[in-house]
């Protein structure tokens, strides 16, 4: 691979100063962090673990369930659909994914953004669709947090 690539991954594990400042803050807090968000362009999906292999969470029914209920809210506020399930089988199988780094870490439920659009202009959305994009994932983050206080140990 090479490093002007959009999939490079580094020389090694934690080789970029950006994301070893997050996995340790993430290993030094993970006691007290519940929930691991990460967002990326662009698909229009909502992820869950895991990412790297064929494989049903322990937690899968409160996950789901949280996925389910983001997804809704987000789609009523401007009518985009996201699809949501597991990575690996609602995109494909990939290694290198921060949510299942988190989860396998011990933070209980992680989810992956991928947000507007579907590929029309990929990672080059148009200013005028990034506050309504803002707008309705805040909604589905709210929604996912609600549900994990209420239904999920």
């Amino acid at each position: 691979m090479h490093p002007c690539d959009d999939t490079y991954c580094g020389p090694f594990p934690e080789s970029e100063p950006e994301v070893k400042a997050v996995a340790n803050f993430l290993r030094k807090h993970k006691k007290h962090i519940r929930a691991y968000l990460s967002f990326h362009a662009y698909a229009q999906m909502l992820l869950y673990p895991y990412s790297y292999k064929y494989a049903t969470i322990p937690n899968f029914s409160c996950v789901e369930s949280a996925a389910y209920k983001a997804v809704n809210a987000l789609q009523s506020v401007y009518g985009i659909q996201y699809r949501y399930g597991p990575a690996s089988s609602t995109l494909y199988v990939s290694s290198g994914s921060s949510m299942d780094w988190a989860y396998k870490n011990g933070i209980p439920y992680t989810f992956a953004f991928e947000l507007r659009d579907t590929g029309h202009f990929g990672f080059l959305l148009p200013e005028m669709l990034i506050k309504p994009t803002c707008t309705e994932t805040m909604l589905a983050v709210k929604n996912i947090t609600m549900h994990l206080l209420k239904k999920c140990p």
